[in-house]
């Protein structure tokens, strides 16, 4: 529902300041200023870093969060570069930079209703590396906000974290992989790879594993082969394309940038936020690059 069209308009203005997720190491959360605002979208910066680390997100992004969201809610908030943790505060901040924070009403667009859910944090289950999406490897729950909860790979570095909601396709209860005669993949250094009790395993970390009834079934979605859509450049995310559909799955779409060369065909999940309906563009107010 949240890829169709935006009901409000885009409130940012460069230069104010905010809280949110680092895209690619989705466990921390940073000091970030808009720098760049394009229809819907925004180009967000981490202050103290270089250019090259800007990204661009959705305006109702749920991964962007006011000034004092972390202290409020007991996150970790990376302070800017060259500032030190507990010598970081946010007036003091503002004030020295002459910057503005982005007002709250800003991201009251995200959806906040908030459903009930059997996940905690703590609680193991089985999921898919999206690197290496032919890997299901044992994970656990380690930290959730609203309606979402980050998954993070046991004994792996946090850089293959990601946050995802209940009815993911991409998470699957303790035993699943066994059920269905697939290959769990064992955390990296466990002594009794060979032999994994989850039962074993689930006593040694005293942890739980999140209930089967937590794990809600995605609806199958309408998209088809030929349908056209307007998708963002991956490796050049600041331009949107007309694309077609080329091939789909059950949870994914592979999309074909209309006038390209297929060796820049991509697979995306269909709730991603970065796939949007024909006309999207037009009715946000960001440039169309045609085929």
């Amino acid at each position: 529902q949240y890829q169709s069209f935006p009901y409000n308009k885009n409130g940012f203005k460069v230069g104010m300041k905010l809280e949110g997720v680092d895209p690619e190491h989705q466990s921390i959360y940073c000091v970030l200023t808009v720098a760049e605002v394009c229809g819907y979208r925004i180009r967000l910066h981490f202050d103290g870093y270089p250019d090259c680390y800007d990204f661009w997100v959705n305006a109702d992004s749920s991964d962007i969060h006011p000034v004092g969201w972390c202290e409020k809610t007991g996150h970790k908030l990376h302070p800017p570069k060259g500032y030190k943790e507990e010598e970081f505060s946010w007036p003091s901040y503002l004030k020295a930079c002459k910057a503005q924070a982005a007002p709250k009403s800003l991201f009251e667009n995200q959806n906040t209703t908030v459903i009930p859910s059997g996940f905690r944090v703590g609680m193991k289950l089985e999921a898919v590396d999206k690197k290496n999406p032919t890997f299901i490897c044992v994970a656990t729950v380690t930290d959730m906000v609203d309606n979402r909860f980050l998954v993070h790979f046991d004994n792996w570095d946090e850089s293959y974290d990601y946050w995802c909601e209940a009815a993911s396709p991409h998470i699957h209860p303790v035993g699943w992989c066994k059920e269905h005669k697939r290959t769990l993949i064992t955390p990296p250094d466990y002594p009794h790879a060979k032999h994994f009790s989850w039962e074993k395993y689930l006593e040694e970390t005293s942890s739980l594993p999140a209930p089967a009834r937590a794990f809600k079934v995605k609806p199958s979605h309408g998209f088809q082969k030929n349908m056209k859509l307007e998708v963002v450049d991956k490796r050049n995310p600041v331009f949107i394309r007309v694309a077609t559909i080329v091939d789909t799955d059950d949870y994914r779409i592979k999309v074909h940038f209309d006038g390209w060369d297929s060796i820049y065909d991509y697979w995306t999940d269909v709730d991603s936020p970065d796939i949007h309906p024909a006309g999207w563009c037009t009715k946000t107010g960001h440039p169309l690059q045609p085929p």
